[in-house]
């Protein structure tokens, strides 16, 4: 037979070799022995499939890999809790020498500061202020004080400033103090008088406490004190200032004085030359507001000792 059937394969040569390209997949024959796969890279978790092989062989394998992957999230979850608790073990340390530093920093700026303050002229005495003076003349609280421009602030003992002020009879009470960065204060208050006393032909001013600050003639007004032995310390000195204390004023601008032989045997004698018996220092508003009503009753001596039952004559 003189017709010989070709190879297929020579014509496919030639044919390729013609055309200057590959034959594409559908030119090929059927029966051609080369099998071209179109490979496509699966995604992460799914299995390659090939044709021929289950995809259940790939099970195994990818079981290992999920292990190794937990595995290996394991062991990075404990690495970094581990680092987490030596953070947590360094910490305390840190914050321990930090607090240690800022308080000897502290320490260090607050004797820094006294140190100046105390030993330095930069925050020296440059104002001395006198305040509650009236009667007491700033020069002579001044004087008494004893204090000095130009010494360091620290350095003024002001309990000894106030000591020597409060030795001036007419001051009750005084208070010295700083006031930065270059001030003293001398704050005083001064006694103010209730009564006054006579003995040996003088005249002496009481305070409120019974303590004879001044001698001198009393203001116009003020209330004589007649008793053996006035002074603080003296139970009818005491019962006849708490008398003056504690009744209005318009029974007290009447007193022209205050007798007292006894803390319960007190009498008032009236500027207009009549007589209260007041008895003791008790009740002293009720008998007041008697005393306001029987005054308009005629008479020369009037007891109001019983508030409730008063009588005149």
């Amino acid at each position: 037979m003189s017709d010989r059937r070709r190879p297929r394969g020579g014509d496919d040569e030639r044919r390729r070799h013609r055309s200057g390209r590959d034959l594409e997949p559908q030119d090929r024959d059927d029966d051609d022995l080369t099998v071209l796969a179109d490979l496509t890279i699966p995604a992460r978790g799914d299995h390659p499939f090939v044709e021929g092989v289950d995809p259940d062989d790939f099970d195994d394998d990818s079981d290992a890999v999920d292990d190794d992957a937990e595995n290996d999230d394991e062991a990075a979850g404990t690495r970094t809790r581990q680092r987490r608790r030596d953070r947590g073990r360094r910490r305390p340390a840190v914050s321990g020498m930090r607090l240690l530093v800022t308080t000897i920093a502290v320490i260090l700026v607050v004797i820094a500061g006294f140190v100046v303050a105390y030993f330095t002229p930069l925050m020296s005495v440059r104002t001395i202020d006198v305040a509650g003076d009236s009667v007491v003349s700033a020069e002579e609280i001044l004087a008494a004080a004893a204090l000095s421009e130009g010494q360091p602030l620290m350095q003024v003992d002001t309990a000894a400033a106030a000591r020597r002020v409060s030795m001036i009879p007419r001051i009750a009470t005084v208070r010295v103090k700083r006031e930065y960065p270059s001030t003293i204060t001398i704050s005083v208050v001064e006694r103010v008088a209730v009564v006054f006393t006579q003995r040996d032909g003088q005249k002496y001013l009481m305070d409120n406490l019974g303590f004879e600050f001044a001698q001198q003639d009393p203001p116009p007004g003020l209330a004589e004190l007649q008793t053996a032995n006035p002074g603080s310390g003296d139970p009818s000195t005491r019962a006849a200032l708490t008398v003056m204390g504690e009744v209005p004023p318009y029974v007290r601008d009447q007193i022209a004085a205050i007798e007292v032989d006894s803390p319960v045997d007190i009498a008032l004698r009236l500027k207009d030359n009549r007589t209260v018996i007041w008895g003791d220092d008790e009740r002293n508003v009720e008998k007041a507001e008697t005393l306001r009503h029987v005054l308009t009753q005629e008479g020369t001596e009037y007891n109001v000792s019983s508030p409730q039952n008063p009588t005149f004559k």
